[in-house]
């Protein structure tokens, strides 16, 4: 979908605009371009409903025989579904219709091998993995070599090859995905070994090609906490809004070994700022962890409680 996915970006919000004129009854007859209407199917398959998607190609297709785009989508669209025959018979199609466009054509080779490799079939994916080696071995070669690690469970070797791949092409927002979810995988296998540093390496590196996601950072501060990095775990977490999901309890583990370690004043103020971002389920923790027995009537406690409230909310704050 490679090519189709460009072109989307490009029709953007012209499409958008054009499709609500078209559609909000200001006179415009004229049938939506091709584009737009591969636009409105990408939504569909979003949500899941591939036949609704797959019609719209069809309409694409009867109107525009031939469509390269439209060919990718509908490949596309039958991966999605899991109906893997049909996809790779549609995808022989897309191969057929781009004779002239090399680049595309191996793109489409890949998604093939790629295919073949979720059917499960291993030696037709190292049989297309070879082919398009001897074409010139580039980032596709290296994506594939990233799948396949993944597919028999090797996050590590995984995250090697698409690193390499994304070095190869910077610009591949695909390629940067696919480094993004084998980082996140690399971290939680060494979460699942203990070994936090190496888990921290790997989500930091999730949050520097992804900021605006949150589950890296989410993930990033639960090893600094893991490793008693309670202001590292504060400082990953500011980059986030505070009514995050599953935030709140992150600061108050913060909190948490703040006070334990004895730094009771950062302590009280990471205690605010998780209560600013979810008071109900702070509350709840701070009147059960037995860390906090001595200090859940102190004054300066309930001040920042009190403050808190005041301002209807608020920020993380800093821990030095």
């Amino acid at each position: 979908m490679r090519r189709g996915q460009r072109r989307a970006v490009l029709y953007g919000a012209g499409t958008l605009v054009a499709a609500a004129l078209l559609f909000a009854g200001f006179g415009i007859t004229v049938a939506p371009d091709p584009a737009t209407r591969l636009n409105g199917a990408t939504l569909h398959a979003e949500a899941g409903q591939f036949d609704a998607a797959l019609d719209i190609v069809a309409l694409v297709l009867r109107e525009h025989p031939g469509d390269l785009d439209a060919l990718i989508y509908r490949a596309t669209f039958l991966g999605m579904a899991r109906r893997y025959d049909e996809a790779l018979r549609a995808l022989a199609d897309a191969l057929g219709a781009a004779g002239e466009e090399p680049e595309i054509a191996r793109n489409l080779q890949m998604d093939r091998a790629a295919l073949l490799l979720e059917m499960g079939r291993t030696d037709q994916f190292r049989a297309a993995r070879a082919e398009l080696a001897a074409a010139g071995a580039d980032h596709r070669v290296l994506v594939l070599d990233g799948l396949e690690a993944s597919r028999r469970g090797d996050p590590a070797a995984a995250t090697a090859a698409y690193a390499r791949a994304l070095d190869a092409k910077p610009d591949d927002p695909a390629i940067r995905a696919r480094l993004w979810n084998a980082c996140m995988e690399q971290g939680k296998a060494a979460v699942a070994r203990r070994r936090f540093a190496d888990a921290q390496a790997a989500f930091d590196r999730a949050r520097e090609l992804f900021p605006q996601v949150a589950a890296a950072h989410l993930r990033a501060a639960e090893t600094r906490l893991a490793l008693a990095d309670a202001p590292g775990a504060i400082e990953v977490l500011r980059h986030l809004s505070p009514r995050t999901p599953g935030i709140a309890p992150l600061v108050f583990r913060a909190a948490t070994v703040l006070l334990e370690s004895g730094r009771t004043v950062e302590a009280i103020e990471a205690l605010g700022g998780a209560y600013a971002s979810d008071p109900a389920a702070v509350k709840s923790l701070f009147e059960t962890e037995r860390a906090w027995d001595a200090l859940r009537g102190a004054a300066e406690v309930q001040a920042v409680f009190a403050e808190v409230e005041r301002n209807h909310g608020g920020g993380l704050t800093r821990a030095h």
